[in-house]
C-alpha cells in the first residue's frame, strides 16, 4: 500500500473485531493490585467508569506504575498532599488515583494521517478510538505498521 493511500484511510476501515473485544479495560475503582495484574500481560490498560461500561475516563501505562514501585525519593509537597501519589505512603489505592485523565483520542471517522500526527505531536504509541465517550477500539503504532505492510 502506498503511504498517501494509507494516510487517507479512515480508522473505521482498518479496525477489526479483535480491537473491540480484546481491549485491556479496568474500572476506575479497581485496586492497584488489579491494575498491576493486568499490566503483567499488557503495557497499558484503559480505565472505564464502572465494570461492564465502556465510558472511557483514563489510561494507565507501564511507565506510570514505574514511579509507584520505584524506591521513594525525598518527600515532596504536591498540591497539599505530602507525598503525591505513592504506594508506600498509601495515597495510591485504586486505578483512578494513578490514571491519566487528559486523553488524546481519535474517532472512527478520523484519517490515519491525522491520527499519526496526533500521536507524534503528543509522543504517544497508542490512542483510544472513541464514539460517544465510549471506547470502541484502539490504534497502536504496532497495528498501523501491520496495516501498512499488508499483514492485516
Amino acid at each position: 500500500m502506498d503511504l498517501k493511500e494509507f494516510h487517507e484511510k479512515k480508522i473505521e476501515d482498518i479496525i477489526d473485531e479483535k480491537h473491540v473485544w480484546d481491549l485491556p479495560l479496568i474500572d476506575k475503582n479497581a485496586s492497584i493490585e488489579e491494575v498491576l495484574s493486568v499490566l503483567t500481560a499488557r503495557d497499558h490498560v484503559w480505565v472505564v467508569e464502572e465494570k461492564g461500561s465502556r465510558k472511557l475516563c483514563g489510561v494507565i501505562t507501564e511507565s506510570d506504575v514505574l514511579h509507584l514501585i520505584a524506591p521513594p525519593r525525598l518527600p515532596k509537597y504536591v498540591f497539599g498532599r505530602k507525598y503525591g501519589i505513592s504506594l508506600q505512603h498509601g495515597t495510591a489505592r485504586k486505578a483512578e488515583d494513578i490514571m491519566h485523565r487528559q486523553l488524546i483520542k481519535c474517532t472512527l471517522n478520523d484519517k490515519i494521517g491525522d491520527v499519526l500526527r496526533r500521536m507524534v505531536n503528543a509522543g504517544l504509541r497508542r490512542l483510544p478510538v472513541v464514539e460517544n465517550d465510549e471506547i470502541v477500539g484502539e490504534v497502536t503504532v504496532h497495528y498501523l505498521l501491520q496495516i501498512l505492510l499488508g499483514k492485516r
